[in-house]
């Protein structure tokens, strides 16, 4: 039988344990920062969607605000002169032509007869109004937005009335705007595109979870509301889910309701693109990586050959070549005669370079890659600590004013510009005992260590007005608004601290935005 002892040399022997290790080493690491980064990107997707969300549905509720308040003149017009054939037909040919809002536009009287209509070749003038909604608005005698349903006409439309009353104020009739679901642009308008390249897209559910607008026009009208999504919209509830849709692919949904209407939005991104960029990241990493595991195992494979030498050759080469590291594991092997002290040494050498490269993982998956500020689960684990720690703190929440504006003007390469230029400005204004993070979209939060709200409000304002003053990537000046809270003075649990911050940002921006505010609770 044939020993492999004799065919065994050190130096292969060597090679493939450092190799071996380097592997193994490698493919752990790289698997746990996977793990981590993938679940970092599912948050992050969930709470960008969130967040898109609501702000479309802030987006809507200013537009059908808009859009009362300009059918309230309209109606105050016609109650003016009602009986003024031309005058109305007047006011709904500017209402209609004027907005670019309805597809038409109708008086009808307290009778339910229609008196004028736009366009004018519509021909439902003399004709009455024979739909349940519409003349469950005429009941109503307020202003109404009726669910979608099929108009006489066999189009499925959406209802916008307004009463008229005269100076008396007699009820009259309603103006009535209507939207055609199948043929309107203006959810496209009002909703426009979504900002991320990446599958994500946007579909809105009335109150009874009909599908009202959808980027595939032949879903509109659907019931969706089994969906779990869209069953919590019907609750009245926000917020954010991993999903599985109807086309049983998995999705990361954001969702919220407007105020006025109750209608749903909901924000989804596919599973697989929310996610891509972390492989392409880890690849990327364990690709830089990678020459430096080739060079140390050259290295090794050089000083393993030295090693068969003759030993006191061994002892003086393997000496000469390696430098010594600070490695405590490798130390604590007893290291009792020359040869294998050195052979430690050169181990240490070669792993302390693979170390670099799991802290660069570790540091990675810890900051936000565009800002390079510290990301939201850092900001999460720090927050709780110096609670916990019963450290005072002062909480800032900042957010970038018009920032979709920024985005829909210069595009988003601009956008993550103006990013990385409010990143920079904060990174000048923290000591090194306080953080800065990006908390979410254009949302960034600064933890004051030992702050008073005081100094704080003052540091968040000199800020403010050099920002203000500055050219940005934009070419233009962009502003923030702010809120302040404090621990312990105005809470002792970091989710009451965010909220009151939270609100004094509200405050801000209601107040007119380029502002700082301290909550008031």
């Amino acid at each position: 039988m044939i020993s492999l002892k004799k065919y065994m040399k050190l130096k292969y022997l060597i090679v493939a344990v450092i190799s071996l290790a380097f592997f193994l080493s490698v493919i752990v690491s790289t698997y746990f920062s996977y793990q981590g980064n993938v679940k970092f990107m599912e948050e992050q997707a969930l709470e960008n969607n969130r967040v898109y969300a609501l702000k479309l549905s802030e987006t809507i509720d200013q537009f059908i605000g808009d859009t009362k308040r300009v059918m309230r003149y309209s109606a105050a017009e016609i109650g003016e002169d009602f009986n003024n054939m031309e005058t109305l037909q007047q006011e709904v040919n500017r209402l209609y032509s004027q907005e670019n809002t309805f597809s038409s536009v109708v008086v009808v009287d307290a009778n339910a007869n229609i008196l004028v209509n736009a366009p004018q070749n519509l021909g439902l003038v003399g004709s009455k109004v024979t739909s349940n909604e519409g003349l469950d608005v005429l009941k109503r005698r307020t202003a109404y937005i009726t669910n979608p349903y099929m108009s006489p006409t066999g189009r499925e439309i959406i209802l916008l009335s307004m009463p008229v009353y005269n100076k008396e104020g007699i009820f009259k009739g309603v103006v009535n705007g209507t939207i055609y679901l199948h043929e309107s642009d203006i959810f496209e308008m009002v909703l426009g595109r979504h900002p991320y390249e990446n599958g994500s897209y946007v579909y809105v559910v009335d109150t009874n979870g009909k599908i009202i607008y959808h980027p595939d026009k032949a879903r509109l009208g659907e019931n969706v509301s089994q969906n779990e999504v869209v069953e919590n919209l019907i609750k009245e509830k926000s917020g954010a889910k991993e999903i599985v849709n109807s086309l049983d692919q998995p999705m990361l949904a954001g969702y919220s309701s407007t105020e006025r209407t109750r209608w749903g939005i909901v924000v989804q991104t596919p599973y697989d693109e929310a996610i891509n960029a972390v492989g392409k990241q880890v690849s990327e990493v364990f690709a830089r990586g990678l020459p430096f595991i080739l060079l140390s195992t050259i290295f090794v494979f050089i000083l393993a050959t030295r090693i068969v030498r003759p030993l006191q050759s061994m002892a003086e080469i393997a000496g000469n070549s390696a430098q010594e590291q600070e490695m405590n594991k490798l130390k604590d092997i007893r290291a009792w005669y020359f040869e294998v002290f050195n052979i430690r040494e050169a181990l240490i050498q070669s792993f302390s370079i693979l170390h670099g490269q799991v802290n660069t993982l570790k540091e990675e998956s810890s900051t936000d890659p565009l800002t390079k500020l510290l990301n939201r689960r850092t900001f999460d684990k720090i927050i709780h600590l110096w609670t916990e720690q019963q450290k005072p703190y002062t909480l800032v929440i900042l957010d970038v004013d018009y920032f979709k504006k920024v985005n829909d003007s210069y595009g988003h390469t601009i956008g993550d510009e103006v990013l990385q230029f409010i990143a920079s400005k904060l990174k000048e204004v923290v000591d090194e005992e306080d953080l800065a993070c990006r908390y979410g979209g254009e949302e960034f939060i600064l933890l004051l260590s030992e702050e008073t709200v005081g100094n704080a409000y003052s540091r968040l304002e000199a800020l403010r007005k050099e920002i203000s003053r500055l050219i940005s990537p934009t070419g233009e000046v962009i502003t923030f608004s702010a809120g302040i809270a404090n621990y312990p003075l105005h809470g002792d649990q970091p989710k009451i601290i965010l909220e009151k911050a939270d609100a004094a940002l509200y405050e801000a921006k209601k107040n007119g935005r380029n502002r700082v505010e301290v909550t008031n609770a």
